[in-house]
C-alpha cells in the first residue's frame, strides 16, 4: 500500500474543516509570546487542545520539563512497531515576540500529527506517531534536555518544518553552534588615586574582543563568532575587578565548530596573559549542524510538488543550496535518529529575528503555509509507515551521514 490520492484527498478535507481552530489556536500563542521553559501558557493551550482529539494519550509536563509534552496516536502498534515522531514548538523571543514563528511551527507539528493520525484511523494504517512538544529552541536547548531523558530514543524518524523568508525547500542545513559564558577576575582599586593597584577585567574583556575582531581575518567564510557583554563594571572610577560576556560560535560541521571555538579561547587566554587577570570559560548549550535525510526530503519534495503543485527546486540544487548560518536543537535530533526540517514560506521583507517577521509571522497567508507543509510532513509519516523499505533507505541515509560528519574530527 502507498499515499494514494484517496489518502491525500482525505487528508486535505479534514484539515480544512478545522482551518480555522487551528488558525486561532496558533494565533492565540502569538499573540501570548513567552520566553524559553516559561511557555506555560502555549503549553496548556496546546494540550487541551490535543485532549479533544479522538485517539490521542496526552501527557502534559512530559520528560521532566514542565512545558514538554507528549502526545501518542497508536493503530495496531503489534502490526507495525514503526514509530514516527513529530515536533511542534513555541517559545518566543525577548522583546520581539513570535520573530522566528515558532507559534507557526507549534501549528505545522500538530496539523503533520493530525493529517498521519487521521489517515491511520480512516484507511487502518497500523503504527505509531508522537507529537512532541519541545521548549526552549531559542537559546535553552530544550530537546537537548528531551534527548538526555529519552524521548527520541525509540522512535524511527523525527519531522518539523520550520518558516523563513523565501520560497519552500525540502532541506533547512543550519550550522553547529556552542555557546560559552567568558569571566575576567582582577582586582578592584581606585581608578582616580591608585589604578596601579588594581589588575582591570574589563581592559582583559576589550582585549579578548579585539583579538576575536583580528581573528576574523584569518576565519572561513562559514565561520561566524557574536558575543555580548554583560558585566564590564558599574562605575568608571573603580577599575573593573570582574567582566563577564557570552560568546557563541557556529560553523556548517561539529567538528569545523571545535576548531573555532579553540581559537576563540586562546583569545581569552592571551588577554588574561596580557593583563594579569585570571579568566574562567562555562560551556552553554551546544547545537548540532542539522543532517537532513536525502530520503525524507525526497519524499517531502514530491508530496509539496505533486498534492499542492508547489515549484520545489531540484533535490541536488536544494541540498547545496539550502544552508542557514543559524542553528538549532533540531540539529541534535539529527545525530540521534534520521530528521527533516524544511522551510516553508513567510511572505516578509525581513528574515526572522526581526518585528517585520513577527508581524508576518501572525499573517492568514503564512498559517497557510504552515498547514500545507504541516500535511507534507504527515504524508511523509504516512509513506514510512506503510513501507518498511522506504524506512530502511531512511535508516541507510542516516547511517552513511553520520559515518561522513564523524570522519570530519578524525
Amino acid at each position: 500500500m502507498s499515499v494514494t490520492k484517496d489518502i491525500t484527498d482525505y487528508v486535505r478535507s479534514q484539515i480544512a474543516s478545522i482551518e480555522e481552530e487551528l488558525f486561532e489556536l496558533q494565533h492565540s500563542i502569538w499573540e501570548n509570546p513567552e520566553l524559553a521553559y516559561k511557555e506555560v501558557f502555549a503549553h496548556d493551550t496546546l494540550t487541551a487542545y490535543m485532549e479533544k482529539q479522538p485517539g490521542w494519550t496526552v501527557t502534559k509536563h512530559a520528560y521532566g520539563l514542565e512545558t514538554a509534552f507528549l502526545c501518542e496516536f497508536k493503530n495496531k502498534p503489534e502490526e507495525n512497531p514503526t514509530i514516527v515522531s513529530i515536533n511542534s514548538e513555541f517559545d518566543a523571543l525577548p522583546n520581539v515576540g513570535h520573530a522566528c514563528g515558532h507559534n507557526l511551527i507549534a501549528v505545522c507539528g500538530i496539523t503533520a500529527a493530525l493529517s498521519t493520525a487521521n489517515a491511520m484511523a480512516k484507511f487502518d494504517i497500523p503504527g505509531t506517531v508522537r507529537l512532541i512538544g519541545t521548549p526552549a529552541e531559542e537559546g535553552g536547548g530544550g530537546k537537548i534536555k528531551l534527548i538526555e531523558a529519552g524521548a527520541y530514543k525509540d522512535v524511527d524518524v523525527s519531522l518539523m518544518a520550520h518558516p523563513f523568508n523565501k520560497d519552500p525547500t525540502s532541506y533547512g542545513y543550519t550550522n553547529a553552534n556552542q555557546r560559552f559564558i567568558v569571566e575576567f577576575f582582577g582586582k578592584e582599586a581606585h581608578a582616580a588615586a591608585s589604578p596601579w593597584q588594581g589588575i582591570n577585567a574589563l581592559d582583559a574583556m576589550v582585549l579578548m574582543y579585539n583579538a576575536v575582531s583580528v581573528l576574523r581575518q584569518q576565519l572561513l567564510s562559514t565561520d561566524v563568532v557574536q558575543c555580548n557583554i554583560n558585566d564590564g563594571g558599574h562605575v568608571p572610577n573603580i577599575i573593573c575587578g570582574h567582566s563577564e560576556s557570552m560568546f557563541a560560535v557556529r560553523a556548517p560541521t561539529l567538528g569545523r565548530l571545535r576548531e573555532l571555538q579553540a581559537k576563540v579561547e586562546n583569545c581569552a587566554k592571551a588577554a588574561a596573559l596580557a593583563t594579569g587577570c585570571k579568566y574562567k570559560i562555562t560551556l552553554w548549550t551546544n547545537y548540532y549542524n542539522l543532517i537532513c535525510n536525502d530520503v525524507l526530503a525526497a519524499c517531502h519534495t514530491k508530496y509539496m510538488t505533486d498534492v499542492f503543485g508547489q515549484k520545489m527546486p531540484p533535490l541536488e540544487e536544494d541540498r547545496r543550496t539550502s544552508r542557514m548560518s543559524a542553528s538549532t536543537d533540531q540539529g541534535n535530533v539529527s545525530w540521534v535518529v534520521p530528521a527533516l526540517q524544511p522551510l516553508f514560506n513567510v511572505v516578509c521583507e525581513d528574515g526572522p529575528h526581526t518585528k517585520v517577521f513577527a508581524a508576518a509571522a501572525g499573517t492568514k497567508k503564512s498559517h497557510e503555509s504552515a498547514l500545507e507543509t504541516g500535511m507534507c510532513l504527515g504524508f511523509t509519516s504516512l509513506e514510512l509507515l506503510l513501507s518498511q523499505e522506504k524506512l530502511a533507505e531512511v535508516k541507510a541515509a542516516w547511517a552513511a551521514d553520520i559515518k561522513e560528519q564523524e570522519a570530519r574530527f578524525e
